[in-house]
Formats: C-alpha cells, sequence, structure tokens
C-alpha cells in the first residue's frame, strides 16, 4: 500500500511530517473507470485508441508502483504528491497554471510543494506528452511504436485524472477530519472509498456516450473545474462515513453508498474521456519540425 507523505507547517516552521494511506482509487476502480472512458469515445479517435483498452487499462495501474512500497525513496518522494492537490492551503487563491509557477509560490509562502500535492500539473503534462503522440500518429498512422507509446501515455493519464476525481484527494482531511494542525486522525475512510468503484456490481456500473463528451477549450480550466467538483463532494463522502462497508466488505448495490460511488465512477470516466479528446483534438495544431523523423523507424510509407 503506497504511502502519502503531506507535510504541516506552523508559523512557517516544518512541525510534522504525516504519512496516511492514500491510493486513489483501488486498481480495480482505475480499470473500471479506463474502460468506461475508452468505450465511450467517439469514432473521430483512432480506431487503434479506442480498441486499446487492455493497454489503457494496465498502464492506468502503473502509478501507484511509482509510490512506497514499491518504489525507493527518491521515486517515491517525486511521485507521491503528483496523486493529489488540497485546496486548502491556497485559502482560495488562484492555481497557477505552470508547475515550475506553483512551486514558486509553495517557497515564497514557506509551504512545501508536498503540503499541497501536484496533482493538476500532472494530468496537464501527461495530456500535453499525449498530444505530441498524437500528433505523430497523425504523421505516421502505420507506426506500432507511436500508437504503443500512446496508448501507454493515456493509460497513465488516466490513472492522474482520476485520482483528481476521488474527494479525499483533495483535501487536507483525506483520511479523517484534520485537527487543528492539519494532523489526519488516519480513520481508514480513505481506503474504504478508494475501495468503493471496484465494488459496484455489474448492474451498478454506470454509462457514459459520446453524445455528452466533449474536449476542454481550456485545458487547464478543466482540470481544475473538476478539482473543484471533486472537493465539493467531500462533505458528502464524511455525510456518508457510517454507511462506508470495510475496505473488504461487499457493497450494497441499492445503498446511498453504491450510488455514490457510481457517480463517482461516472466522474472519472468522463473526466479520463474529455482529456483524451482534448489532447487528440489539440494534436492536429502541432506542427513537427522537419528534423523530427520517424518515417525510418518502422512505417512502411
Amino acid at each position: 500500500m503506497a504511502k502519502r507523505t503531506q507535510t504541516v507547517l506552523l508559523s512557517g516552521v516544518a512541525m510534522a511530517i504525516l504519512a496516511s494511506a492514500a491510493v486513489a482509487w483501488h486498481a480495480g476502480g482505475h480499470r473500471r473507470a479506463t474502460a468506461l472512458a475508452a468505450n465511450a469515445l467517439p469514432d473521430a479517435l483512432p480506431d487503434f485508441f479506442r480498441n486499446g483498452t487492455d493497454l489503457l487499462t494496465h498502464c492506468a495501474c502503473d502509478p501507484d508502483t511509482f509510490r512506497r512500497p514499491f518504489a525507493q525513496d527518491e521515486l517515491h518522494e517525486a511521485a507521491a504528491p503528483e496523486h493529489y492537490f488540497d485546496l486548502e492551503p491556497l485559502n482560495g487563491g488562484d492555481i497557477p497554471r505552470k508547475r515550475h509557477d506553483f512551486l514558486a509560490w509553495c517557497f515564497a509562502n514557506d509551504i512545501p510543494p508536498a503540503a499541497v500535492g501536484l496533482a493538476p500539473y500532472a494530468i496537464t503534462e501527461w495530456t500535453q506528452r499525449l498530444t505530441v503522440a498524437f500528433a505523430e500518429h497523425r504523421r505516421w498512422p502505420n507506426d506500432p511504436n507511436i500508437q504503443t507509446k500512446c496508448l501507454v501515455y493515456a493509460g497513465l493519464l488516466a490513472h492522474y485524472a482520476q485520482d483528481l476525481c476521488q474527494p479525499l484527494h483533495t483535501t487536507i482531511h483525506y483520511n479523517g477530519r484534520a485537527d487543528a494542525d492539519g494532523r489526519s486522525p488516519k480513520t481508514g475512510i480513505h481506503q474504504k472509498v478508494d475501495a468503493l468503484p471496484g465494488k459496484l456490481p455489474a448492474s451498478a456500473i454506470p454509462t457514459i456516450g459520446p453524445g455528452g463528451l466533449g474536449p476542454f477549450d481550456d485545458l487547464f480550466a478543466g482540470i481544475v473545474a473538476q478539482l473543484h467538483a471533486s472537493h465539493a463532494r467531500v462533505d458528502r463522502v464524511y455525510e456518508l462515513e457510517d454507511q462506508l462497508p470495510a475496505e473488504t466488505a461487499p457493497l450494497d448495490a441499492d445503498s446511498p453508498v453504491a450510488a455514490f460511488a457510481a457517480e463517482q465512477l461516472k466522474a472519472a470516466a468522463t473526466f479520463t474521456a474529455r482529456l483524451y479528446l482534448t489532447a487528440w483534438v489539440n494534436s492536429a495544431d502541432i506542427e513537427l519540425p522537419d528534423w523530427h523523423d520517424r518515417s525510418g523507424e518502422t512505417d512502411p510509407d
């Protein structure tokens, strides 16, 4: 089980570094959300991508292996903050659009970046990596390496996008209501919520269709909007706290908790699909320079 580290400051001095379990969602939830997203994509996206569910869902689980207990300290410390973004430390302020501008804000305010998180930047940057890969596919449509790369990038993107749709990944109250110093009581609620999408009975799994999807006109604004939408569900999570089944217990398909889980799974799948669409649409505007030539690799054309 991976660990999340959050540093809490008091009067500008680091008082403690707290570790708590934070894997959102469990692998079953990520696989389900990614498959739902792929199945909802319109025909405008390439066939190889819409039919690449096996590799997409496989790679959607990988970012959790970049953290403990899989990863060593250096990788864990770099990768762990990419999975969450707690809004409270910003006190309602705007979120900088670029990673290094945000890091500069953190340093100027004596807040370690890990005390907030980096999820919006991971999502933005993986979407943009996928955009470049799609641009290569447009130029060399028969290159299997490029097709594989698109699916790998998209799977990794799916994970971070879906983590942002877990409400407890947007708040300091990520594993129980935090105390006055921001310390988590570690109640176990996080793991219970993480397990929900993967436990939904097949009859309760939501569907999404291409008619309700569309690319983001402004990628970062769309990501921030999803962040705020997820954060708005934190209170609902705690309203349901007493009804949440244990992490390994079954989920009643007719319960309010199951309805909540279905809503969150649908939100995660929809957000993922919209990011895929955004990457595809934006890839049409990328002009690859002449020196970037893949034609001699594997493409028979």
